[in-house]
């Protein structure tokens, strides 16, 4: 069985070793999926303790889950969602604002640095030009490495509605980047969620 598998189960049943060790291995994660939205790192933090702190009040009532991760970033992604929409309410920004931001890797050995730099400018302006649903449907994808039935079940939406979204997602880099550089660009994405 899965290690974290065991810590949920363990910590289900209220061992505070098991809870510490899930709190340490996905707060920072979810600090930098939560810094996709927002900058406010206060709103992620108050986010990310409020998350945990509800886990663990409730953890009697918690069921099995195939997949931590998932779980996780789920239920963590609503909290946070309400986090920032009490902050914009505050600051009266429209809950249409909400933005989900990528930011890419900055060491890559692909090419020469100052083609990689034009690269990475094309798809940082690609990025910019695609709602924040598909910005973050690109982020889990491809630097948490979720899976499609994953991700639909985190952002609420049916596979079928999350491929639709992926596919606009992908068709627009293609559209606003040249074939080659797609390619590349594809790399990047890929080596940004290791680094």
């Amino acid at each position: 069985m899965d290690k974290e598998l065991l810590w949920w189960q363990s910590f289900r049943m209220g061992e505070e070793e098991a809870f510490k060790l899930l709190f340490e291995r996905y707060s920072p994660l979810l600090f930098n999926y939560g810094y996709r939205f927002t900058r406010e790192e206060n709103v992620i933090e108050d986010s990310i303790q409020e998350f945990f702190m509800k886990i663990w009040n409730n953890r009697a009532n918690l069921n099995d889950t195939v997949s931590v991760k998932n779980y996780v970033y789920k239920a963590f992604r609503r909290t946070l969602l309400i986090h920032i929409e009490r902050a914009n309410r505050k600051q009266n920004i429209p809950k249409e604002h909400l933005s989900f931001e990528i930011e890419l890797s900055h060491d890559t050995k692909i090419m020469r640095k100052e083609r990689l730099e034009e690269i990475k400018v094309q798809l940082q302006k690609a990025l910019d030009k695609m709602t924040p649903r598909q910005r973050e449907v690109i982020h889990l994808r491809y630097f948490e490495e979720l899976s499609y039935e994953e991700i639909a079940d985190i952002m609420g939406l049916s596979v079928k509605d999350l491929y639709k979204l992926f596919y606009r997602a992908m068709d627009s880099l293609r559209k606003n980047i040249a074939p080659f550089s797609l390619l590349v660009v594809l790399a990047l994405l890929f080596e940004a969620k290791s680094s």
